[in-house]
């Protein structure tokens, strides 16, 4: 569900940013939604994000010892 939001940002700041979306050929706001969701994603990740690797286990562990009591 997408949601209205109202910023006030820097007069040159919203002149690159129109300039960067121009170049891009994409709405300002999606130019936005996209810079501050990679912000996000290095400052604040997702926390339903799911770490895989191709690596296995070997050896007997539980769900305890490996993240504690939650």
């Amino acid at each position: 569900m997408r949601e209205h939001i109202s910023i006030t940002i820097e007069g040159g700041i919203a002149q690159r940013l129109r300039r960067y979306a121009r170049r891009e050929r994409r709405p300002v706001s999606q130019v936005v939604e996209m810079a501050i969701e990679k912000l996000l994603e290095q400052h604040l990740p997702a926390a339903e994000s799911i770490v895989t690797t191709r690596a296995s286990f070997e050896g007997r562990f539980s769900r305890e010892q490996t993240y504690g009591e939650r």
